[in-house]
């Protein structure tokens, strides 16, 4: 289709600030945070879900000991702050109830006092983070107001995880902006791979197609997965400027856990889904397997991990093929900062496009506010 009409309307709608990706944007410099200690990260949705997908991308066994995500307000059972624990306190309203359960918890906890000033992502304005932080001396990387929450993770909520892990910040913008330059010229093999997909995805809904699944082969990326969902479905669940009820109902999935769980109910169940199949180009590593005497399959001493994680999406993608689901292949070349960046972004302006496509604003959630509302209501805050 001819993305460009869309295209203008996501450009000027005024929650399209995600789409200025550059170095103003970051905050210079980021706060040089310890890798080597605890980053206690609390914040939810959109807050939160860009940080996982990036640390999970790319971190390693130290990142992974050291990110803590706060989200839930549940209690984390036998949780006791450490003497150099990283505090980021991250909601861009500044309002988030699951937010202000952790700061009431952690405030409450021996040690608190001892901890430098949390730094705080949120809307530079009056909201109640941002008040309470300028009080208490803590730095504020600013959430601009025209960036909504699922769309930001060019802002401080993505480029401080990776700049906590050492990881390249510019490349991951980079790879953002190369998208966002190749749509608005009208060429390159970007703005080609967008258009293809919101084609297909409009002509699937045309013809019932309302649940799609992203199933990256690759475990790192699970939490990509979830990054996914939310920007579907709060961006394309909505009720019509006519009055009917639109949108993707989307499902997270990981390969080949899922092509066990879950492919029977795709392949066989009601003719209302299609699937979304990822995978990851670059090099494997050097391995060698070495199959037991007995094993059923003695030729894997041929093979590498990544063949046969390959020839599985493959053979996953030609079976959903051949049962009549509708499938959209998506490689990414590596997982680097660069593709990381152009995935993530390629993504935000396809939901954008699309929605408008279905005629509906993508960059609102007001049944999300209405829960909101009574869940206050309930607890007596509001």
């Amino acid at each position: 289709m001819d993305i460009r009409s869309h295209w203008q309307s996501v450009k000027v709608h005024p929650m399209g600030g995600w789409l200025k990706v550059a170095e103003p944007m970051l905050p210079e410099p980021l706060p040089a945070l310890d890798p080597t200690q605890r980053l206690l990260w609390c914040g939810i949705g959109g807050s939160l879900l860009p940080s996982e997908t990036l640390v999970r991308a790319f971190g390693d066994h130290q990142a992974f000991q050291h990110w803590l995500p706060l989200a839930s307000p549940e209690a984390i059972p036998d949780f006791r702050l450490q003497s150099g624990d990283q505090l980021v306190l991250a909601s861009k309203s500044g309002k988030t109830l699951e937010l202000w359960t952790w700061i009431s918890r952690i405030r409450a906890m021996p040690g608190f006092g001892d901890l430098a000033a949390p730094i705080l992502i949120t809307q530079d304005d009056a909201n109640p983070l941002a008040t309470w932080g300028r009080a208490n001396r803590c730095r504020i990387l600013p959430i601009p107001v025209a960036v909504g929450g699922r769309f930001s993770a060019f802002t401080p909520i993505g480029t401080l995880p990776l700049a906590w892990m050492g990881r390249d910040v510019p490349a991951f913008i980079q790879g953002g902006r190369e998208v966002i330059t190749q749509v608005e010229a009208n060429a390159g093999p970007w703005r080609d791979r967008i258009a293809a997909t919101v084609d297909l995805l409009l002509d699937a809904h045309q013809r019932g197609i309302t649940e799609w699944v992203m199933m990256p082969y690759a475990t790192r990326l699970d939490s990509l997965s979830a990054w996914w969902v939310q920007l579907v479905a709060e961006s394309l669940g909505k009720v019509a400027k006519d009055g009917t009820r639109k949108g993707f109902t989307p499902i997270r999935a990981v390969g080949p856990v899922d092509q066990h769980s879950q492919l029977q109910r795709w392949m066989a169940g009601p003719r209302n889904l299609g699937v979304i199949v990822m995978t990851v180009d670059g090099s494997p590593a050097a391995e060698r397997l070495d199959p037991p005497p007995g094993s059923p399959y003695p030729g894997l001493a041929g093979l590498q991990g990544a063949e046969i994680l390959r020839a599985q999406a493959e053979g996953t993608a030609e079976a959903l093929d051949a049962a009549g689901v509708p499938v959209l292949r998506w490689s990414m070349p590596t997982v680097s900062e660069l593709d990381m960046g152009a995935f993530m972004m390629a993504w935000q302006v396809i939901i954008g496009i699309l929605g408008f496509a279905l005629d509906l604003d993508p960059f609102d959630q007001p049944e999300v506010e209405d829960g909101k509302k009574r869940t206050f209501k309930r607890l007596g805050l509001g």
